[in-house]
């Protein structure tokens, strides 16, 4: 009886990880870059587990190649870990995808884009975690030219849901998503010129 609870208990949390891990929609890669307070460009070198529970912690050991986030007036130097200008960090995740870490493969290079708390770097699931030979160059272009860093100042709007009525009036600090086409993720930043945003492609946007 006593395994039969324990059991239970284990599916039950296995459940609950799942459904928390639930990625309905990924924002555009801009919006994650702001959102972030992170984003390296790093070498994944091993896999350590912190404890052995099935929902504890592990972090992997990445050398940095890059930071693409770097201090601004707006995030001051105290909000990144102490450790940060070490060429070698740890990036803490959960154990598995079903508990929304993630599965970084050793040996790979990768865009991680995350959070810092406690002093620690934090990679979740649903946030921009993408092998470098994944990205597009205009990805590449608008990370090492500051397309996403230089204009968080931008809000960009999904209009591709149900509710369409907030999407009717324009904001001059505001670029919209009409169409689930990938362009917009792949191939356009949301970037200010003269007080107001605009995609940098113009064959993204769907009039």
């Amino acid at each position: 009886m006593k395994k039969l609870v324990i059991i239970c208990v284990v599916l039950a949390s296995v459940s609950i990880y799942s459904e928390a891990c639930s990625c309905l929609r990924i924002p555009h890669p801009q919006v994650q870059f702001c959102n972030a307070d992170f984003v390296i460009e790093a070498r994944v070198l091993r896999r350590v587990e912190t404890g052995t529970s099935p929902f504890q912690e592990v972090y992997y050991t990445v050398s940095i190649h890059r930071n693409y986030r770097r201090e601004t007036r707006r995030r001051p130097a105290t909000r990144y870990p102490t450790r940060y200008r070490s060429p070698f960090e740890r990036i803490y995740t959960a154990h598995s995808s079903a508990s929304c870490g993630v599965p970084f493969q050793i040996g790979r290079d990768y865009i991680i884009a995350g959070q810092i708390r406690n002093d620690r770097m934090n990679a979740h699931f649903c946030g921009w975690n993408l092998p470098t030979s994944a990205l597009t160059q205009f990805q590449r272009n608008a990370l090492r030219n500051g397309y996403y860093r230089n204009n968080c100042g931008c809000s960009i709007r999904d209009c591709t849901r149900n509710n369409r009525s907030g999407c009717r009036v324009s904001r001059q600090r505001e670029c919209k998503i009409t169409t689930n086409s990938p362009c917009y993720r792949t191939r356009s930043a949301c970037v200010s010129v003269r007080g107001r945003c605009r995609w940098t492609s113009s064959p993204c946007v769907v009039l």
